[in-house]
């Protein structure tokens, strides 16, 4: 007799244990735990609502326990049929449930995810027995990292500059719309296997070390890349800049294309036309107004001269042409100018003191609001 006691106050000891342990998890499980029962056509109950209702939800346990529409009545007008329909379903299936449902609590609207597992009950419907937890930041977070990327997504897919980026070894993984275009004559088509560090074209005009460093000691590369096979094709300035994490490790790059052909056919027209000034059989002068000052002058002015080119530039009229005084230059420039231009004839004195006559044909051009002058 005295053993059986021992054995019942051993067993009535381990349950205590037991409670004691189930309701210290329970303190420190960060949501409400519930077991409700859910029978067809009746209103469900709560048969068991942990201490957390209140501060979790604006609801007493007490207050759930004695009417769980209560909890429907917190549920959002635009979650509550589908909550309904939900259960329904999983207490047929008897298929765990998870729902994350937004429950309006003092007048603010708040997240919450609700886990729950069945139980058939031997008189009919389904206990379901779980937690529910709030998940408020985490679903603010996530809004605010949709917001902050589709806004990144937007400047990314709207840029007008074609833009890509590679994975850590140099291989397309997205494009913008703009560059679908240029990948066509620069990337094989814009065909997702295209690899930059793989690119021919760019070891071919010396450029690939200078990538590699982009990925390898994370350098920002910038080359103006010719795609014509002769000379006569589009030239991209491309910029690589690497894309670092937190340890600053190199993780992706993001490649950008200009199409410079237009802008470098018209550098070289404007060299080409430099050129001939510069060489051209008669003297050239661009003269600023209306001081007389020399702004430029051609070859074949500053050997007529004797004058370098430096020294022809921090001249004015008035130094080589001994015809002109400041009241009469600035009589004889209102006068052509009126008149958009004219043929003069002169004499220039050249640096050794020697004189000889000249015939100048002036010309006053406007750009851009300015008014210049060509001899």
């Amino acid at each position: 007799m005295p053993e059986r006691k021992t054995q019942e106050g051993g067993s009535e000891k381990n349950r205590i244990d037991w409670r004691k342990r189930y309701l210290h998890l329970e303190d420190n499980i960060p949501g409400m735990v519930f077991s409700m029962v859910f029978q067809p056509n009746r209103p469900c109950s709560f048969l068991y609502v942990s201490n957390d209702a209140l501060e979790l939800i604006g609801v007493s346990p007490k207050e759930l326990l004695a009417d769980a529409g209560l909890f429907l009545r917190l549920i959002h007008p635009a979650d509550r049929e589908h909550y309904e329909r939900k259960l329904t379903h999983n207490s047929v299936t008897l298929s765990p449930w998870r729902e994350e449902l937004r429950l309006v609590v003092n007048g603010q609207v708040r997240w919450y995810d609700c886990m729950a597992r069945p139980e058939s009950l031997e008189e009919g419907g389904v206990c379901w027995h779980g937690v529910l937890l709030d998940i408020t930041v985490r679903k603010e977070a996530e809004k605010s990292h949709l917001r902050t990327t589709s806004l990144l997504d937007g400047i990314f897919n709207q840029n007008p500059y074609p833009i890509w980026i590679s994975d850590r070894f140099g291989s397309l993984i997205r494009m913008n719309k703009a560059c679908r275009e240029v990948m066509a004559v620069v990337g094989n088509g814009g065909s997702g296997a295209y690899n930059i560090l793989l690119d021919g074209r760019i070891r071919e005009q010396g450029f690939l070390s200078l990538v590699r460093s982009v990925f390898d000691e994370g350098n920002t590369a910038q080359f103006l890349l010719a795609c014509g096979k002769k000379g006569d094709g589009p030239v991209f300035e491309v910029t690589v800049a690497p894309v670092r994490d937190d340890q600053e490790m190199v993780t992706n790059a993001i490649v950008m294309y200009n199409d410079t052909t237009e802008r470098i056919r018209a550098e070289s027209d404007l060299r080409l036309t430099q050129f001939c000034i510069d060489h051209a059989g008669v003297s050239i002068f661009r003269i600023e107004e209306p001081d007389g000052r020399v702004v430029c002058a051609n070859h074949h002015a500053c050997a007529s001269l004797g004058y370098s080119q430096e020294e022809m530039t921090s001249m004015t009229v008035f130094d080589f042409d001994p015809t002109f005084t400041r009241e009469k230059w600035l009589a004889h420039r209102r006068n052509l100018k009126e008149r958009k231009g004219g043929v003069i004839e002169t004499i220039h004195r050249r640096k050794d003191g020697t004189v000889f006559p000249v015939e100048v044909s002036i010309n006053f051009l406007e750009y851009e609001g300015r008014t210049y002058s060509f001899s």
